[in-house]
């Protein structure tokens, strides 16, 4: 008898100018394929036998059983969702869609960290949680994958769960990061139903101080006690990073299973206080060296993740192989963006002045395509150069234009 196989239930599918990427909704996994690999996906909608050993896909096919994009059928039923035709396909380099929109839903917040990137001056009226989800209308249409809604506090945003609930019902997978201070049995239960998949919480409190003595804190344990997958953002400076083998030991054993190692940088709003907090929180070569040995010690039993700024501890990785990984290092204005509460599109959450537009007045795909005052950052002829050249990771760190744009604030120890 002949097995026959189906794109999962949960996978979606969007072209790309290199072939095209598959979406896994429950897992939140992506997957980019060549043309002849993607090609052989989408005819997956229609349940057939997998391709004989000889197929330009057939070395892809037991990856995908793996990861659960192909399923087994035993009733020949084919899948209503189609394959979207983008206006604008991307460039190889710039996705045609982001593959995650980070939406800042709210300014406002219930702490005051020193550190904040959010730009809480000269920002518009919030949009209202109908002018959101007109815009989650326009991504489900270019099949954006994942929003990460965030702030300032979301939980302060009166409409948070209606806009949650409106990306999950558009096929868009919700994700949220909270400081936790606002969290209730109730707002867990509604995070819950409104689809959410994932909760970070920060654990950086009023002072910027991050907890060096994590304690199951009833916010984190009602978040471990959901069916949410669950995450804790850690803020690794040198008063943190002797005593963080011992922090992620805690967090493991309340049942943690994902951090995200993030590296202190200027506030995006120059300040002297900003200034100055940077300036003892920053990380120095040795203090990288550490926290690399650290990783290497736990990332057998804990998921990390590292924002982009810390790609560089992979410079004795392959470039195949940190692509192979989805290891691409800053990708501010190619694979995400950000969306401000008042509308403004800018590339990510750092660098709020690059605005490309407003949602509320210029349809969003124009904003991604055109990408305005974002060229230097989509253009990688800016990634290699001064010392870049000669470095195995120039093309997955922060291009070079990114490093100029942030030595015009102050950042220039950033890239120490």
């Amino acid at each position: 008898m002949i097995e026959v196989w189906q794109l999962a239930e949960g996978v979606v599918l969007r072209p790309e100018a290199f072939g095209g990427m598959a979406f896994h909704r429950q897992r939140g996994f992506t997957l980019e394929v060549d043309s002849k690999a993607y090609d052989f996906l989408r005819a997956c909608f229609t349940p057939r036998p997998l391709p004989p050993p000889g197929h330009p896909a057939a070395r892809l096919v037991p990856r995908l059983v793996h990861l659960g994009f192909l399923r087994p059928v035993e009733a020949a039923a084919e899948r209503a969702e189609g394959v979207p035709d983008m206006p604008w396909p991307g460039d190889g380099i710039t996705l045609s869609a982001p593959e995650t929109v980070h939406l800042a839903i709210t300014a406002r917040c219930n702490q005051a960290c020193v550190s904040c990137y959010v730009p809480r001056q000269d920002v518009g009226p919030e949009l209202t949680a109908a002018d959101w989800c007109n815009a989650i209308e326009q991504w489900a249409r270019m099949r954006v994958f994942q929003v990460a809604v965030g702030g300032g506090e979301p939980l302060l945003y009166e409409g948070l769960f209606e806009v949650l609930a409106c990306a999950h019902g558009h096929g868009i997978v919700p994700n949220l990061t909270t400081n936790g201070a606002l969290l209730t049995t109730d707002t867990v239960r509604q995070l819950e139903r409104a689809g959410v998949a994932r909760v970070n919480m920060n654990w950086n409190g009023p002072g910027d101080g991050p907890t060096t003595q994590p304690t199951p804190t009833r916010a984190l344990q009602l978040l471990l006690d959901s069916a949410m997958q669950v995450g804790v953002n850690l803020l690794i400076t040198p008063v943190l990073l002797p005593q963080l083998p011992h922090v992620l030991a805690r967090l493991y054993a309340l049942g943690l299973r994902r951090v995200t190692l993030l590296r202190p940088k200027p506030p995006a709003i120059p300040t002297p206080e900003g200034a100055a907090w940077y300036e003892t929180k920053r990380l120095h070569r040795a203090d990288l060296l550490r926290l690399r040995a650290v990783l290497n010690a736990w990332q057998r039993a804990l998921h990390l993740e590292v924002d982009c700024a810390l790609v560089n501890l992979m410079g004795d990785a392959s470039p195949k192989l940190l692509r192979r990984r989805g290891v691409y290092g800053c990708t501010a204005g190619r694979r995400i963006c950000t969306v401000w509460p008042d509308g403004r599109v800018t590339p990510c959450s750092f660098l709020a002045d690059l605005c490309a537009g407003d949602v509320q007045h210029t349809p969003f795909v124009k904003l991604w395509a055109q990408g305005e005052n974002w060229e230097a950052l989509r253009n990688p002829a800016t990634r290699s150069q001064d010392g870049c050249a000669s470095c195995a990771v120039a093309l997955q760190c922060p291009p070079r234009a990114w490093q100029v744009l942030c030595r015009g604030r102050g950042m220039s120890a950033l890239w120490d």
